[in-house]
């Protein structure tokens, strides 16, 4: 029995947007039966007092660092169980397995157009294409952290494994459009009456790490519009939320008690009033977030988002300056740029050993392809072996044969930085914050890792740590159910400060001398950062700031172009001091009237988070109606 089944039980009179729809059956070769296609007034329907997106199909897309892929819900799917969620199994043709997602790849041929993304992408450029071939074609893997080490804007540019360059928006709707094109190939091979779905049945979900502005969200959306996903049938879904929706729903038999290793008793997962952290350990980020339980049965955010660049790839950092601190500098940067093939295959290899290895295990072995054995060998003018044994590193590392063994403590070396990391920053919030929660839940790919919980079972010993069964997937069917349920989160906590830059009337008692500036007969001051929402503020979703007003200064203005900066800080005064960063341009369209003098004419802004973006809001005052804004954060 899921913990919210008593809400979703549909009564008579209950639904108060939805009581007529025609429903036509179109048969499918789905385990899930019959897909229906509903036709609806509107896109909502209200369940106690909470919106339900009715649209035929959801369907979630995670573009992960490492991995990627998709989930769907049918509308009735849900209405008799939210977690009847189908999530679709990728083969890779280099390992020979069944995977949850495929990887986060995209290939290029070499006039830019896509050939493939995944595991085909990788096959492909590993085995089908010559060496002279690949400097001519376009092979991107792990691009999705560009967005959070870069300063985003629609020109930003990416480098594939050989440094050729693309820009950064045309790979990320690759991506997309793969995934979508994919989705829609499968969907039409189970539908076999009836014309299929069309753009107007699905709503489509790309999930982010919380961690990311309002830049990275926009560029997200652009990217998808890219790929053919309207605008209005998308949703930006937080990761680390998405997964704590998955869990929300989950009974507790479901979760993993990862301190004794064993099924917690048939109690629903958690009840009004309880708090409980979600750690969110990806392929790039790791991000945390603190959610407690609400009488409704909603969610309410209790500490603004938080993480940091920690995800599993690090790990990979540190295997290659293993190799090379064994061998020489700068030998695995020499073994990707030339046999890229093997290089993706050896750390392909490393990357599965990593997830699997258990604190209990005596050593790691990986197969290492010949290429790069003879490259090390050439290198080091001997055998690796023989050369592991002169440095007197044989109590950490063997090679023998097309193998390379690394013993327990070398391995457990390789992940514990990365994991302490965490573990430091999870503390930090808790302790920071005085919270005082129940349950611990990781997810996420790393979350299977043997080591990484222990190690916080050591560390949280007077907490529950949990693991859901299929912790790789917790965001990905997370982020579906948080596009049938956008009010279930109904608090959040903001990350940043938000405001626009503006001018006021000078005072040498609060402003200085650098800002003051002279127009028209008036002394301002400039550069004067105007809160509109404070970092650590709780803010209901949907319930709009307090407006404040901006002034045109033309009669001949058609439109009104503000700055909108965001900070760390909860009171920053100005937007050129420490701590403040640009976010973009507001654009607010001005209705031209003949009988309106512009100058005493202003437009009062407020500031609202919708689900998990910003949002703006403008009323002319020349004729109390709100006008169109346009948000450009990406130039």
């Amino acid at each position: 029995v899921y913990e919210i089944t008593n809400r979703l039980s549909k009564a008579p009179n209950e639904y108060a947007n939805a009581s007529n729809y025609e429903a036509t059956s179109v048969s499918t070769n789905s385990d899930h039966g019959l897909y229906e296609r509903l036709a609806v007034g509107g896109h909502y329907e209200e369940i106690r007092n909470l919106r339900i997106r009715q649209d035929l199909f959801v369907v979630a897309l995670d573009i992960g660092t490492s991995s990627s892929g998709y989930a769907i819900s049918s509308y009735d799917s849900y209405k008799r169980d939210p977690l009847q969620i189908s999530t679709f199994s990728w083969k890779s043709r280099t390992d020979g397995f069944q995977h949850f997602k495929t990887l986060s790849a995209v290939l290029l041929n070499p006039s830019g157009e896509l050939h493939s993304i995944g595991y085909d992408a990788e096959y492909h450029y590993i085995n089908s294409l010559q060496e002279e071939e690949r400097q001519q074609w376009f092979y991107f893997q792990n691009f999705k952290m560009m967005l959070y080490n870069h300063q985003i804007s629609r020109d930003l540019i990416l480098h594939d494994v050989k440094g050729k360059p693309q820009k950064a928006l045309k790979i990320f709707a690759f991506i997309i459009q793969g995934l979508r094109e994919d989705f829609t190939t499968r969907l039409a091979e189970q539908i076999t009456l009836g014309e299929g779905a069309v753009d107007e049945d699905i709503h489509w979900v790309i999930t982010v790490p919380a961690i990311w502005d309002e830049k990275a969200k926009q560029f997200m959306r652009e990217a998808a519009r890219q790929a053919g996903i309207l605008n209005d049938r998308l949703s930006i879904a937080l990761e680390p939320e998405a997964a704590a929706l998955y869990c929300r729903f989950l009974p507790v038999e479901k979760l993993k008690g990862s301190s004794q290793d064993e099924e917690i008793s048939q109690l629903k997962t958690f009840s009004p009033g309880a708090q409980y952290l979600i750690v969110d350990l990806g392929g790039g980020t790791v991000d945390i977030t603190a959610h407690e339980i609400l009488p409704n049965g909603a969610l309410k955010e209790i500490v603004a988002a938080s993480g940091g660049n920690w995800g599993s790839l690090v790990i990979n950092d540190e295997f290659i300056n293993l190799i090379e601190d064994l061998t020489e500098t700068d030998i695995m940067k020499f073994i990707k740029e030339n046999h890229p093939d093997d290089f993706l295959t050896f750390m392909s290899v490393f990357e599965n050993k990593k997830r699997v290895f258990s604190k209990d295990d005596d050593r790691v072995i990986l197969h290492v392809p010949q290429s790069i054995r003879d490259i090390m060998c050439e290198r080091l003018g001997k055998s690796v072996e023989d050369h592991i044994e002169e440095i007197d590193r044989a109590q950490e590392v063997k090679f023998q044969r097309d193998k390379m063994y690394i013993y327990n403590e070398a391995f457990t070396k390789l992940l514990s930085g990365t994991i302490e990391k965490i573990v430091l920053h999870v503390t930090a919030v808790i302790e920071s914050n005085k919270l005082k929660v129940d349950s611990i839940v990781l997810v996420g790919g790393f979350a299977e890792c043997d080591l990484l919980k222990s190690t916080f079972r050591t560390s949280f010993p007077d907490t529950r740590i949990l693991v859901p069964e299929d912790p790789v997937l917790a965001v990905l069917k997370g982020a579906v159910l948080c596009g049938r349920n956008p009010q279930i989160l109904q608090t959040r906590v903001c990350r940043y400060t938000y405001g626009i830059c503006t001018t006021v009337d000078f005072d040498e008692k609060y402003y200085t001398p650098d800002k003051k500036i002279h127009i028209g007969g008036n002394t301002l001051a400039r550069d004067i950062f105007n809160i509109h929402i404070k970092a650590n503020e709780t803010v209901h979703i949907g319930q709009k700031g307090t407006p404040k007003k901006y002034y045109l200064n033309r009669d001949d203005q058609d439109q009104l172009d503000l700055e909108i900066y965001a900070s760390t800080k909860t009171k920053p005064k100005y937007t050129t001091e420490d701590g403040v960063f640009y976010l973009g341009i507001l654009v607010i369209k001005i209705p031209q009237m003949a009988a309106v003098c512009n100058k005493s004419r202003y437009f009062s802004v407020s500031f609202l988070l919708d689900g998990t973006e910003m949002e703006v809001e403008a009323v002319d005052s020349a004729t109390n109606e709100t006008t169109g804004v346009k948000f450009d954060f990406i130039g």
